[in-house]
């Protein structure tokens, strides 16, 4: 029987296993071939680039490892929704009564992509995430890249400028401070994260144009509100404070000749009140010059030393408090609010800055104020009833703040070196701890003094009800047997 035309083709031969193996050993030869091209092209590749730029070709291969992880990542993103996300985000740090929280990852120094020593291995992604690549070693021993990502009301990557930081993070606390539905509420914005990391040039900035910090731009702010409400009916004074904390001790940075031996005392305040400190300069605030000139006059007076990982480490942390009244002519109206600014001094390992004799004490109390922020915020989380506020200076000046009712922004700075990788994500993993933690229950409060019988309230502005203070009845002394045997004696004399 014809079998090919019986199937109606050719009919193909079949093959011996032998021919069959040799067949896949040739096929297996060639792909070693291919990839030992690829490998020998691509180690070419490495050692020119490493030569270049003065690399090893660990930290070359490192450096593609992380390229190829953030390609996959920013492609697992969708434009769409992180579209959708940006337009929300001018609202976050005023729209829940949790601690809003947002990250900045400062760009690469010239410095070191010159040396060619560091690798980028931080991302910022939409929808206010960021990832931190580390490296890691297989069970096998071969390398690979661990990536983890973190999630929080906003990010902000290297090419983020101060005014898109202001925009989208601080002007709704200005607003909030000065005008809108809750007026004479109060705000807080702080800066937090490790030496280096970009903290003092996101508050304070550069020079008087784009690259002007949140503080000067807050007062210029501030001011405009103002001068727009005058229209209405109301005056406002502002009146503004610079103080330092430098090894547990508070120092005024306006009084010309201010030294740290200096004794202010920190004046309790009420929950939602301002901070106030005794004896420290309150100076008008009625010009944008006028308050550049203040901002100059703190930063030139504020400690500031040099260590081997910052040219200009920040020893301390500082405070602008800008008190604000304004006042409705008509009515005789009062409100009162405060807008906190603040810039820490940023944590480090005294192994990475060197850091010995004067400097470790300093980085001894940065350390121990910055640990007993992240108690107090712990603390508030669980609602414990006894909030370690005074276990330090930072913490004690900053509790009208945080324990009352008004609104609290924490900008963390993330550097994106490899060798700080580790500092990073502690950084990012209290923030996230944080961003969880709850102020005040109700929305924020503003603080009113009505022009008729000056009496104070304080008005919810989630519901717009009126809440008088509480205050206790006094009343008799309840009867006891003392009291009763007292009275029988009383009755016979």
């Amino acid at each position: 029987i014809d079998c090919a035309a019986t199937c109606g083709g050719t009919m193909t031969p079949m093959k011996s296993s032998c021919a069959v193996q040799v067949e896949l050993i040739a096929q297996r030869r060639e792909a070693r071939r291919l990839r030992a091209l690829q490998e020998k092209a691509s180690l070419q590749e490495e050692r020119k680039q490493s030569a270049a730029q003065s690399m090893t070709l660990d930290d070359v291969r490192f450096s593609r490892m992380v390229a190829a992880e953030r390609a996959t990542l920013l492609e697992s993103v969708s434009p769409s929704s992180s579209d959708d996300d940006d337009t929300d985000a001018t609202d976050a740090s005023t729209s829940a009564p949790r601690v809003a929280v947002m990250v900045r990852k400062r760009p690469l120094f010239e410095r070191e992509t010159t040396r060619g020593k560091q690798v980028d291995v931080v991302t910022a992604l939409p929808m206010g995430r960021l990832a931190v690549h580390e490296p890691k070693t297989s069970v096998d021993c071969s390398k690979r890249v661990e990536s983890s990502v973190f999630e929080f009301d906003d990010s902000f990557g290297e090419d983020a400028t101060n005014d898109d930081v202001y925009v989208r993070a601080v002007a709704p606390l200005v607003r909030l401070c000065i005008s809108g539905a809750e007026e004479g509420a109060n705000a807080t914005c702080f800066a937090y994260g490790q030496t280096g990391s970009g903290k003092t040039h996101t508050m304070l900035g550069a020079g008087e144009g784009d690259q002007r910090g949140i503080i000067p731009r807050a007062v210029q702010k501030v001011l405009e509100h103002a001068e727009q409400l005058s229209k209405k009916g109301y005056e406002y004074t502002m009146e503004a404070s610079y103080v330092e904390i430098y090894n547990e001790q508070v120092r005024d940075l306006l009084k010309p000749g201010a030294d740290h031996d200096e004794k202010h005392k920190i004046v309790s305040a009420p929950e939602g009140g301002c901070p106030t400190v005794s004896g420290v300069e309150r100076e008008p605030v009625q010009s944008v010059d006028a308050a550049a000139g203040l901002v100059r006059r703190a930063a030139a007076a504020r400690a500031v030393e040099a260590t081997q990982m910052n040219a200009q480490s920040s020893r301390s942390h500082t405070l602008f408090l800008l008190y604000i009244t304004g006042r409705h002519v008509a009515s005789g109206q009062l409100l009162n609010g405060c807008l906190n600014l603040v810039d820490l001094a940023g944590s480090e390992r005294t192994a990475r800055s060197g850091a010995a004799g004067q400097r470790m004490k300093e980085a001894c109390a940065i350390n121990k104020s910055l640990s007993s922020l992240g108690d107090v915020f712990m603390s508030i989380s669980r609602g414990d009833k006894h909030i370690p506020y005074r276990n330090s200076k930072l913490t004690y000046l900053l509790q009208p703040c945080l324990g009352g009712d008004g609104k609290t922004l924490m900008f963390v700075n993330i550097n994106p070196e490899a060798p700080s990788a580790e500092e990073s994500m502690c950084s990012l993993k209290f923030a996230a701890q944080v961003n969880a933690v709850e102020l005040g229950r109700g929305g924020a409060k503003r603080n009113i003094v009505s022009g008729i019988g000056k009496k104070e309230d304080k008005e919810d502005s989630s519901s717009g009800e009126k809440k008088p203070d509480d205050k206790k009845k006094v009343g008799k002394r309840p009867a006891t047997a003392r009291t009763a045997a007292g009275a029988a004696k009383k009755s016979k004399r």
